[in-house]
């Protein structure tokens, strides 16, 4: 294994910097009880899962959900075992979803659970980030090494391998697309990354990317969603292993350090209005109720030619259609190229 160098700087500080400056801009933006919500004591931890679901309650998971909620949490086994019934038993359930190495908020602890807050997944009805339970064994007090490199994983899912003695020796579990992890090492055809508790795993160099920060184009984000194409739609789904319609928006545009709002009725806001005929790729299509009029419940990315790709729904998977065909374009409500200093509305 090959040592790095002392950072220079510390690329996490500076990715905690900017979202501590949009969360400013939110908290300012909301109600004055937003703000004395944000003041109430937290605890920091850390994802040491490849994902953790941020369910409703302690008591929302099934036993047929008993499989996400171990250490590792075995997201791919579980999504396998579920009918479409038990899939579509999800929406009361499941919040969201947070990534290995993410930071949360503990607000609360409960028995087995915490009572967490998500402050990079935003929105109007959570200014500060959204709050859900988290299983107390898929998290750490203990943060991933600081590092003056971090790294994405730019494809679907990926391995992570256990390390020991400079050798790459067994693979752990899947890790999503999104996940950012900071480089302690290398050795041939692998990077060695910090992890939340203070271990190191191992990921194909094949299969990470620079973080990127800064403006990307649409058509780089609209190529990026073709990688998941025929990957089922997950309620709450913000990995891939599984997406819901908004969740595939804000983890696609998070991975170019674009933190849009997290629910399609926000993400509405997150940019500027764009007519049907101006339409490029990447650009963000609502629809809402009857004649695109109410509360915005879908949402689907532009990739060009008159079609878009989106996660329509349970039972469904991630495709690319005409726009004019889908089942909600009598519902379609405005379209918006989102910008990167969008905050929610």
């Amino acid at each position: 294994m090959r040592a790095v160098e002392e950072p220079i700087f510390d690329i996490r500080s500076l990715r905690q910097l900017l979202l501590v400056l949009a969360l400013a801009v939110s908290v300012t933006q909301g109600p004055v009880v937003h703000a004395v919500a944000f003041a109430q004591t937290t605890t920091p931890a850390w994802v040491r899962v490849s994902v953790a679901t941020v369910w409703h309650l302690p008591s929302s998971p099934r036993p047929v959900d008993a499989p996400a909620l171990g250490d590792p949490a075995g997201i791919e086994h579980w999504l396998n075992r579920l009918s479409v019934t038990e899939r579509l038993g999800l929406d009361s359930r499941i919040n969201t979803q947070v990534l290995l190495g993410q930071e949360v908020l503990v607000l609360a602890r409960r028995g087995r659970w915490s009572e967490v807050r998500v402050p990079d997944q935003r929105g109007s009805r959570f200014p500060v980030g959204i709050i859900g339970w988290v299983p107390n064994v898929q998290l750490s007090a203990v943060a991933p090494p600081a590092s003056s490199r971090e790294v994405i994983v730019s494809v679907a899912r990926t391995w992570l391998y256990a390390v020991a003695k400079g050798m790459v020796v067994r693979r752990r579990f899947l890790v999503s697309y999104d996940t950012v992890l900071p480089v302690v090492g290398a050795m041939p055809g692998y990077l060695v990354l910090g992890l939340p508790g203070g271990q190191e795993g191992a990921i194909a160099d094949n299969a990470l990317s620079p973080v990127h920060l800064g403006a990307v184009s649409g058509t780089t984000v609209a190529n990026q969603a073709r990688r998941f194409l025929g990957l089922p739609y997950l309620w709450g789904g913000t990995s891939g292993f599984g997406y819901d319609c908004s969740g595939l928006v804000y983890s696609l545009y998070a991975r170019y350090g674009m933190y849009l709002p997290r629910d399609a009725a926000d993400q509405q806001h997150a940019g500027i209005p764009v007519p049907l005929a101006k339409l490029e790729p990447g650009d963000l299509l609502f629809f809402a109720g009857p004649g695109g009029k109410g509360l915005v419940h879908h949402v689907a990315i532009y990739v060009g030619g008159g079609r878009v790709i989106d996660s329509p729904y349970t039972g469904a998977s991630v495709e690319i259609v005409p726009m004019r065909s889908l089942p909600v374009w009598a519902e379609f409500g405005g379209a918006i190229r989102p910008t990167l200093t969008s905050t929610p509305a």
